[in-house]
């Protein structure tokens, strides 16, 4: 331990002996030094000190380096192990953030009647400002609705499913409408809303904002059978932290873009 000390310190140590020799030889032993050889010694003295002080910053630098490396070690180890249900399935951004801060909207659920209805002047609002946007509903003339039926185990919902989707097509109408006013306004608009129906009912919706980019960002909401929860299961996966999972399901949206019906749009 006293080894240790001395080590750490052996810098400090220096200078206050050496001070303390020249304090001695000027005021007790009488072998005063010349003036010359005085400030050489002050000198020095102040060198010592200079010394110490970077040993000491750098011994601190080290001490801290091994802190974070202990630090970032135990974060290794956390990150390693399963995570919990409960913090996976809990989206951290929102939906009307993402929509008013992303350049590309790509929505695809079975009815999405909530969504357009809340989101519909933050989507508008974002076509006026040169956005892409991209909707992806069930077709009510195919088998969705029955699939959905069946589903949730009940006949009479088959009536629920098909209100819902003539809102939101209702709303998807309205939009396509002011968007064509906001492009007779102005022209150059570099802007573009589409829509077209799935002819089945997809088993997850998928919003994914600023898909291409490293910024993007995907929201999965998984469908429930028979009953639902209060709250249903979603996730969030971003370009940057998630990769090839962020990709199959950017990609899924995409393949089922491509196997869709068009519909109306621009």
């Amino acid at each position: 331990m006293v080894f240790d000390f001395v080590i750490d310190n052996v810098a400090v140590i220096v200078t206050i002996v050496y001070a303390s020799y020249i304090i001695y030889r000027q005021e007790v032993s009488g072998a005063a030094l010349p003036t010359n050889d005085l400030i050489t010694a002050v000198l020095a003295v102040l060198g010592l000190l200079a010394v110490s002080q970077l040993l000491e910053r750098y011994r601190k630098l080290g001490s801290i380096e091994k802190t974070n490396q202990h630090i970032l070690s135990l974060l290794e180890n956390q990150l390693a192990e399963r995570p919990s249900a409960l913090a996976f399935f809990e989206a951290s951004s929102s939906l009307e953030t993402l929509i008013r801060s992303s350049s590309t909207i790509d929505l695809c659920g079975l009815t999405m009647t909530t969504t357009l209805n809340k989101q519909a002047s933050n989507l508008l609002e974002r076509l006026e400002q040169g956005a892409s946007v991209r909707l992806l509903i069930a077709d009510p003339d195919s088998s969705a609705l029955q699939m959905s039926t069946l589903r949730t185990f009940d006949p009479i919902n088959k009536d629920y499913f098909r209100h819902k989707l003539t809102a939101s097509l209702q709303d998807i109408e309205l939009i396509e409408q002011r968007w064509t006013d906001i492009r007779k306004r102005n022209p150059k608009n570099g802007g573009a809303f589409t829509v077209r129906l799935l002819g089945f009912a997809p088993s997850f919706s998928v919003f994914a904002f600023n898909a291409a980019q490293s910024n993007g960002h995907t929201l999965v909401e998984i469908y429930a059978h028979r009953k639902a929860f209060v709250t249903p299961p979603v996730f969030e996966l971003t370009a940057a932290r998630d990769g090839d999972w962020y990709r199959y399901f950017t990609s899924q949206f995409e393949q089922m873009w491509e196997g869709a019906k068009e519909q109306g749009g621009s």
